[in-house]
């Protein structure tokens, strides 16, 4: 039997919320993680760390310097290349024993169902609602579960999408703000700290539902990390939602 020194998964098997069975259901689980900025990011180290056995990294940028202020896996000799390519390779050497591949494009109409329709579970790391909107209409579709976050200044928000089960993103917000109005990293600033915390919330949202939790509460938590304010609070599904409950799927049409 392998000691505690040598088996990486160990302090999450012997936690009884996982356990030898769900650490066999982790690495079992294929997530895309949809974005590669400060939350794509974030959200990819720790769920390589879990052992998640396939992760997809979807993303068009490239390095900026600016990035490292907020985003991990990338180095100042990163400045120029392919986000998700080096996210890809940094993963690799994380944690060999899963499986990592990317893909260097922008998510839109014509490629967001091939990307969704083969994964258990997609983690948003967009940094704009209209992507979130498209997104959300693909895993509704598709019956695949999300998690929806966003960071901005000091403020980050995020809330499990379960379809068939629970609110989507139109529930919570109908229809989308005009551009001018959206608070983002590049028109209010960004703490990296929210990033790291929210996506911490996140990922651990993700892993649950991956394990499959019963009755998993559906709740939008949000949290100043400045301002030491955190909520959680219940969603509940809208029944005139355009989306989740009428099947118009307007984003991706």
């Amino acid at each position: 039997m392998n000691t505690a020194k040598d088996d990486r998964y160990f302090c999450q098997r012997i936690l009884s919320e996982i356990g030898e069975k769900g650490q066999r259901r982790l690495a079992g689980a294929s997530v895309l993680v949809a974005g590669c900025g400060a939350l794509g990011s974030n959200n990819a180290e720790t769920i390589a760390r879990a052992g998640i056995g396939r992760i997809t990294l979807v993303d068009h940028d490239r390095v900026e310097l600016s990035n490292l202020q907020r985003q991990v896996l990338m180095t100042e000799d990163d400045v120029g290349r392919p986000k998700a390519k080096v996210m890809a390779e940094l993963l690799g050497k994380i944690n060999s024993q899963i499986e990592i591949g990317y893909e260097i494009t922008r998510v839109d109409k014509e490629n967001v169902e091939r990307l969704v329709r083969n994964v258990d579970l997609v983690l948003d790391g967009f940094d704009n609602l209209p992507s979130r909107y498209l997104l959300n209409d693909a895993c509704v579709k598709h019956t695949i579960p999300w998690v929806f976050a966003t960071v901005a200044g000091t403020y980050g928000i995020t809330m499990p999408i379960l379809p068939g089960q629970g609110p989507c993103l139109r529930c919570l917000l109908p229809n989308p703000a005009p551009e001018e109005v959206v608070l983002t990293a590049r028109n209010a600033g960004l703490i990296n700290t929210i990033a790291r915390a929210i996506t911490a919330i996140q990922t651990t949202q993700a892993m649950r539902i991956l394990l499959g939790s019963p009755d998993y509460p559906v709740k939008l938590v949000t949290y100043d990390i400045w301002q030491a304010s955190f909520s959680a609070q219940e969603i509940l599904r809208n029944e005139d939602c355009l989306c989740c409950c009428q099947g118009r799927y307007e984003f991706l049409n």
